[in-house]
Protein backbone atom coordinates (compact mmCIF):
# COMPACT_ATOMS: atom_id res chain seq x y z
CA UNK A 1 0.00 0.00 0.00
CA UNK A 2 1.28 3.37 -1.39
CA UNK A 3 -0.52 5.51 1.70
CA UNK A 4 -2.48 7.62 -0.37
CA UNK A 5 -6.00 8.10 0.67
CA UNK A 6 -8.45 7.65 -2.09
CA UNK A 7 -10.39 10.81 -2.91
CA UNK A 8 -14.39 10.15 -1.54
CA UNK A 9 -16.92 10.53 -4.46
CA UNK A 10 -20.38 11.54 -4.60
CA UNK A 11 -22.63 8.75 -4.05
CA UNK A 12 -19.95 6.61 -1.68
CA UNK A 13 -21.04 4.74 1.10
CA UNK A 14 -20.02 6.08 4.17
CA UNK A 15 -21.51 3.90 6.34
CA UNK A 16 -24.56 1.21 7.18
CA UNK A 17 -26.66 1.74 10.12
CA UNK A 18 -28.91 -0.64 11.42
CA UNK A 19 -31.52 0.23 14.08
CA UNK A 20 -34.19 -2.45 14.67
CA UNK A 21 -35.36 -4.04 12.24
CA UNK A 22 -34.38 -0.45 9.65
CA UNK A 23 -31.14 -0.64 7.83
CA UNK A 24 -29.77 3.30 6.36
CA UNK A 25 -27.28 3.46 3.60
CA UNK A 26 -24.93 6.69 4.61
CA UNK A 27 -23.78 7.83 1.45
CA UNK A 28 -21.15 10.60 0.92
CA UNK A 29 -23.34 14.02 -0.92
CA UNK A 30 -24.57 17.76 -0.71
CA UNK A 31 -26.96 18.80 0.84
CA UNK A 32 -26.76 21.96 -1.23
CA UNK A 33 -26.00 21.88 -4.98
CA UNK A 34 -23.43 25.29 -4.45
CA UNK A 35 -21.52 22.85 -2.11
CA UNK A 36 -20.42 20.81 -4.99
CA UNK A 37 -18.16 23.99 -6.04
CA UNK A 38 -16.43 24.62 -2.63
CA UNK A 39 -16.59 21.37 -0.69
CA UNK A 40 -15.69 17.64 -1.21
CA UNK A 41 -19.13 15.22 -0.37
CA UNK A 42 -19.76 14.95 3.32
CA UNK A 43 -22.41 11.96 4.65
CA UNK A 44 -25.82 12.65 4.07
CA UNK A 45 -28.16 11.15 7.20
CA UNK A 46 -32.02 10.64 6.32
CA UNK A 47 -34.09 13.68 7.00
CA UNK A 48 -36.65 12.37 9.84
CA UNK A 49 -38.46 15.71 9.72
CA UNK A 50 -38.64 16.17 6.03
CA UNK A 51 -39.94 12.50 5.17
CA UNK A 52 -40.91 10.61 9.09
CA UNK A 53 -39.92 7.08 9.49
CA UNK A 54 -41.30 4.64 12.61
CA UNK A 55 -40.69 1.90 14.16
CA UNK A 56 -43.65 -0.73 14.74
CA UNK A 57 -44.37 0.53 18.09
CA UNK A 58 -45.29 3.98 16.38
CA UNK A 59 -41.77 5.77 17.37
CA UNK A 60 -39.80 8.12 15.34
CA UNK A 61 -36.73 7.44 13.93
CA UNK A 62 -34.12 10.31 14.47
CA UNK A 63 -30.50 11.64 13.93
CA UNK A 64 -28.35 12.80 16.81
CA UNK A 65 -27.56 15.99 15.23
CA UNK A 66 -31.46 16.52 14.11
CA UNK A 67 -32.79 19.44 15.93
CA UNK A 68 -34.61 18.93 19.04
CA UNK A 69 -38.09 18.81 19.17
CA UNK A 70 -40.57 20.89 21.51
CA UNK A 71 -40.60 17.80 24.11
CA UNK A 72 -36.82 17.99 24.01
CA UNK A 73 -35.25 17.42 28.00
CA UNK A 74 -31.92 18.26 28.39
CA UNK A 75 -29.16 14.98 29.70
CA UNK A 76 -26.88 17.83 31.02
CA UNK A 77 -27.28 21.71 32.29
CA UNK A 78 -26.50 23.02 29.15
CA UNK A 79 -27.43 21.03 26.63
CA UNK A 80 -27.26 21.54 23.06
CA UNK A 81 -30.88 21.17 21.63
CA UNK A 82 -29.69 18.63 19.54
CA UNK A 83 -32.00 15.05 19.67
CA UNK A 84 -28.41 12.90 20.85
CA UNK A 85 -28.88 15.33 24.70
CA UNK A 86 -32.30 14.49 25.02
CA UNK A 87 -33.19 12.28 27.45
CA UNK A 88 -35.52 10.27 24.99
CA UNK A 89 -32.60 9.84 23.07
CA UNK A 90 -30.67 6.15 24.04
CA UNK A 91 -27.75 6.09 23.51
CA UNK A 92 -25.51 9.56 22.61
CA UNK A 93 -23.13 7.77 20.38
CA UNK A 94 -25.54 6.39 18.35
CA UNK A 95 -26.02 8.04 15.02
CA UNK A 96 -29.66 7.09 14.50
CA UNK A 97 -31.71 5.93 16.89
CA UNK A 98 -35.55 6.06 17.38
CA UNK A 99 -36.94 8.64 20.21
CA UNK A 100 -38.51 7.23 22.64
CA UNK A 101 -40.82 10.14 23.93
CA UNK A 102 -44.53 9.16 24.24
CA UNK A 103 -45.36 12.72 23.11
CA UNK A 104 -43.61 12.29 19.56
CA UNK A 105 -45.07 9.03 19.59
CA UNK A 106 -47.58 8.12 16.67
CA UNK A 107 -50.88 7.40 17.24
CA UNK A 108 -54.45 8.81 16.71
CA UNK A 109 -54.07 11.93 18.55
CA UNK A 110 -50.35 12.94 16.78
CA UNK A 111 -51.71 12.08 13.78
CA UNK A 112 -54.27 14.46 13.40
CA UNK A 113 -51.74 17.36 15.42
CA UNK A 114 -49.13 16.40 12.64
CA UNK A 115 -51.71 16.88 9.74
CA UNK A 116 -53.55 20.07 11.46
CA UNK A 117 -49.22 21.38 11.28
CA UNK A 118 -49.04 20.09 7.89
CA UNK A 119 -51.99 22.09 6.33
CA UNK A 120 -50.88 25.32 8.66
CA UNK A 121 -46.73 25.29 7.02
CA UNK A 122 -48.54 24.67 3.35
CA UNK A 123 -50.74 27.24 3.45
Amino acid sequence: MNGLKEKIREGDIHKVITVQDQTFEIRYGYYEDYEREKWDPIPIYPDFIKDPMYDKDGYPFVTSMQDACKYYVSKQKNGDSWCADCIYFPDEKQEIAVCRCSNNKLNEMNLRVKEKEYEKESV
